[in-house]
């Protein structure tokens, strides 16, 4: 009788366990997947102030590095669909969504078209020389890139830093990157490669990748422009706004 009773209190014991372990697994599960889906995309409030074309210091922080952000660059000639990687530029990165939420972009044009190589935007003087009032460093891994390093050391001669710390995208077709008049002269300035364009790394900051509408990218570029005039279009190419999803 004493053996069967030991034999009663070890099977409970071992039900509990189970049970224990079971509500510890569950209880873990919850808690780890209700803090991804509430993690917040910003951290703070982005006031929509379309009529604000410059402003005197760079954001603050507000985006999520470890999320990746979309969007949707509204044009005349059609819309552009994007991907922001905040591991490769975390700065630029907050800098555009900041600036695209705040409706800094409504009504801008691409000022700059080259066919195959790029089309330019985002200046609020529509001459390729303006801003947003400030301006940002370069966020660049020249090693992951695999540039050699005799052009890495040409490079830091002009001015230009690299850091390990960045996941840096190469150029191809479709990138989205920040244009600048050169080291760490970042704005609200942007472009598009039309081509695979890979001289331009470790002199350019990417953010960003076309996910549809490539063509309408194409498209622009394909456009009329001014080849004494800094390649600007002949009819405007409007940037309608950009949206952050």
């Amino acid at each position: 009788m004493k053996d069967k009773s030991i034999s009663k209190i070890r099977i409970s014991l071992y039900v509990f366990l189970i049970f224990v372990v079971a509500f510890v697994i569950s209880y873990l599960f919850y808690y780890i997947n209700f803090n991804k889906s509430t993690t917040p995309l910003f951290a703070c409030d982005i006031t929509y102030q379309p009529s604000v074309k410059s402003y005197p210091s760079y954001p603050h922080f507000c985006i999520n590095k470890n999320k990746v952000y979309t969007g949707v660059i509204e044009t005349n000639y059609g819309n552009i669909n994007i991907a922001l990687y905040p591991k490769a530029a975390p700065k630029t990165v907050n800098s555009f969504v900041f600036l695209a939420k705040s409706g800094f972009y409504n009504n801008l044009i691409f000022q700059r078209v080259i066919k195959g190589f790029v089309i330019q935007g985002g200046d609020p003087t529509g001459t390729g020389s303006g801003g947003p009032g400030y301006t940002f460093n370069d966020e660049i891994n020249a090693v992951s890139l695999g540039i050699p390093s005799v052009l890495i050391k040409a490079y830091v001669k002009k001015g230009y830093t690299y850091s390990s710390a960045y996941k840096s995208i190469p150029f191809s077709t479709g990138v989205l990157a920040m244009a600048n008049s050169g080291a760490n002269t970042n704005g609200s300035q942007f472009f598009i490669t039309l081509g695979k364009d890979t001289q331009l790394n470790g002199m350019y900051t990417v953010f960003g990748k076309v996910t549809k509408g490539m063509s309408v990218a194409q498209k622009i570029g394909n456009v009329p422009v001014n080849k004494k005039a800094h390649d600007a279009p002949l009819y405007k190419v409007i940037i309608k706004r950009i949206i952050i999803n």
